[in-house]
């Protein structure tokens, strides 16, 4: 999530929602908890947060997010194969 949130920041994105099948991680964006085992990436995304006029986050199941996981991984494995 921290690099999709870095990237639309540099495309210059205002108004954005971010999925995410991480339930917990999720639910501590949007409760403001602060969770010992994530708080130093929940202090980054709330950061990067401030960024954005609006911005949202949502969890999704992760077999609705199957296909782009696949993807992702899939182009990362040609990156570092290039390399």
């Amino acid at each position: 999530m921290l690099s999709a949130m870095e990237q639309a920041l540099l495309r210059d994105y205002k108004q954005i929602s971010f999925e995410s099948d991480s339930k917990i991680l999720v639910t501590a964006i949007k409760d403001g908890s602060n969770i010992s085992d994530l708080h130093e990436i929940l202090s980054d995304i709330r950061t990067l947060s401030e960024g954005f006029i609006s911005v949202s986050f949502h969890w999704v199941t992760r077999s609705s997010v199957m296909a782009a996981d696949m993807l992702a991984k899939q182009t990362l494995k040609a990156f570092v194969t290039n390399l």
